[in-house]
């Protein structure tokens, strides 16, 4: 069997294989309205659902930003990978074996840099965790965690250990086992100096190993745990397997609770997320002390849509939880704040009060829009016209957001109460914010994501063709018919040209045309475009006649304008004496009669 069969097979096996509602519902909530799924559109910021998915058919589509495809395109934008890679990611969670095939040279390369990587991590992590708990060296590291109340079991289950007070202590061990000191500069494990002396990167501090989602360690974190004058914590650098955008911790340890309760959440260090685990609160992952991103957002959205924040409550931490909640709201997860009183933090809190103090937090989450009232009436001076005008700035996208009128009601009279602001400059400020929304979400692209929101294109030609194209797509024979009555080049959507022009050469060849293979010789646009064609409603009462009226009005436009194109040349030639304008007369007058005919 040759190696493109083997790929096609491989292909097609993964696809039959895969529920395109159940892969896009563990990113996307999604609600059933007649034969198909709608939601909020995961690429771009949208409060009112545009984002459709038609199971029987394979395919979503977003009617705002146009982004559309089948399962594996899906996979791809939403993990931010090649279409190819989505499909073996796919693969990877049907438990689907990948078959090999010859790569070239810097796939290879790629790939064996990443295997590298992935082993020298795993036995880092070893090094660390037997340090602390088998050895004397080990002994600083283990008084820390006592002090912490992190017990064995904690220390078993994170994998958690100590790098010891030496320079080298694990280049001079990795050395001796034959690994070179190249791999172990790239791991970020070890520096080297220009000079040649090579000294570990993590001394005397508390390692957390920093696992991906599947349990691969990728990272490492150190705390110090003296008063010298080195950071408090320190992060592997960046790699080819570990960019903190991308990862969350304890997400591996954490998933199946968060699953179960339906919530997850989000602390700001690893430390938080340790205690709470501890206390048996075992939906709980760390941002890595960075700003919450888009990434670390569509994973949690994967288990599910609920996430709530519980950052340090000092001014950086509530700050923190702000743009936190700006970036979850916005990519539709429904978001609450866990909020710890007297200034402490996740772990401060557990550990003196315990874990059901720490839930009846959780009780009393507060909902976004309430913590970003509170947030904002706590950090201006409202008695000053200063104050009241920040605040009302301030206060105004977020009340736009809010879709429920009784709701927003109720806010825009404790909002005018409170600062002493008239309701009607508050609601005529608001219908401005409302408008000025509208546009920016029309005409610019979404911070978070790069895709744009673009007005469909609705007239009547362009609805024909997608009439057309999805009609053919499903029934054979459908596709000479129409190309004999319209030809793909003069179809008035370039895309639609491009989509049947596809078509066509496939019919010819005797290949039959389907999603993945659509996927690979389409432009991006057209393969979108096909998405939108092949969700596009039609009425089911009188499909025939429907169909025979997209073609008419196709097959009336070709006409016309080739009608005028003849016209204009006869005009042309027979103004500078060329005979040759007799022949485009009789060509316009055929037309012509045609068009009557129609």
């Amino acid at each position: 069997m040759s190696t493109t069969s083997v790929h096609d097979d491989f292909v097609e096996r993964v696809r039959s294989s895969s529920d395109i509602l159940a892969v896009i519902s563990s990113y996307v909530h999604l609600k059933k309205k007649g034969n198909r799924y709608w939601g909020c559109c995961p690429f771009h910021n949208e409060k009112t659902p545009s984002f459709s998915v038609v199971p029987h058919q394979g395919f979503f589509y977003c009617f705002g930003c146009h982004a559309g495809g089948n399962v594996f395109k899906f996979l791809s934008l939403i993990e931010n990978v090649s279409y190819y890679e989505a499909i073996k990611l796919q693969a990877q969670r049907l438990n689907i074996p990948i078959p090999t095939y010859r790569k070239n040279a810097r796939e290879v390369a790629e790939e064996q840099e990443r295997n590298d990587l992935l082993k020298i991590h795993e036995l880092a992590g070893s090094f660390f965790h037997n340090c602390l708990t088998k050895t004397g060296l080990g002994a600083p590291g283990r008084d820390y965690f006592s002090t912490r109340q992190i017990n064995s079991n904690i220390i078993e289950q994170f994998k958690l250990g100590y790098a010891p007070n030496l320079w080298d202590k694990l280049y001079t061990s990795f050395r001796k086992r034959g690994i070179s000191s190249e791999l172990l500069a790239r791991s970020g494990l070890v520096t080297i100096k220009d000079t040649g002396k090579a000294y570990d990167r993590f001394r005397n501090r508390v390692i957390i190993p920093i696992a991906d989602e599947h349990g691969h360690i990728v990272g490492f974190g150190g705390r110090i745990i003296n008063n010298s004058d080195s950071p408090k914590y320190l992060n592997s650098p960046e790699t080819v397997i570990f960019n903190k955008r991308y990862l969350l911790f304890g997400l591996n340890l954490a998933q199946k609770a968060i699953k179960e309760k339906d919530f997850a959440i989000v602390v700001e260090g690893y430390m938080d997320a340790i205690s709470l685990h501890s206390y048996g609160i075992t939906n709980a992952v760390a941002s890595l002390g960075t700003a919450f991103t888009l990434q670390q957002c569509r994973k949690i959205m994967r288990f599910t849509p609920n996430i709530y924040f519980c950052y340090d409550s000092d001014s950086a931490g509530q700050a923190a939880t702000m743009r936190a909640l700006a970036i979850a709201s916005s990519n539709g997860a429904n978001v609450r704040v866990i909020s710890i009183p007297d200034g402490k933090d996740p772990d401060e809190f557990v550990k003196k009060h315990g874990a059901e103090a720490f839930y009846a937090l959780i009780d009393k989450a507060l909902p976004l829009m309430e913590f970003q009232l509170r947030y904002v009436l706590k950090n201006v001076d409202a008695n000053t016209l200063e104050g009241k005008l920040s605040a009302v700035n301030q206060l105004m996208p977020l009340l736009a957001n809010i879709s429920n009128a009784v709701e927003r009601n109720e806010y825009i009279i404790r909002i005018s109460n409170v600062l002493g602001v008239d309701e009607g400059v508050i609601r005529s400020d608001l219908q401005r914010q409302n408008s000025a929304k509208a546009y920016t979400d029309t005409n610019h692209a979404n911070l978070n994501n790069p895709r744009k929101i673009v007005p469909d294109k609705q007239d009547a030609l362009t609805r024909a063709g997608r009439c057309l194209i999805k009609k053919a797509w499903y029934e054979n024979g459908v596709l000479d018919y129409v190309l004999s009555v319209v030809p793909a080049q003069e179809f008035p959507n370039k895309l639609h040209c491009e989509i049947l022009t596809y078509m066509a050469q496939n019919h010819q060849a005797n290949r039959a045309c389907t999603d993945i293979d659509a996927a690979e010789k389409l432009s991006e646009a057209a393969y979108s475009e096909l998405s939108h064609c092949l969700v596009e409603e039609t009425p089911a009462d009188n499909d025939i006649q429907f169909t025979a009226d997209c073609l008419k009005l196709l097959r009336r436009h070709y006409l016309s304008t080739d009608y005028e194109k003849h016209r204009l040349l006869a005009d042309q030639l027979q103004r500078s004496g060329d005979s040759r304008f007799i022949d485009e007369l009789k060509i316009t007058q055929h037309l012509r009669t045609q068009l009557d005919n129609l």
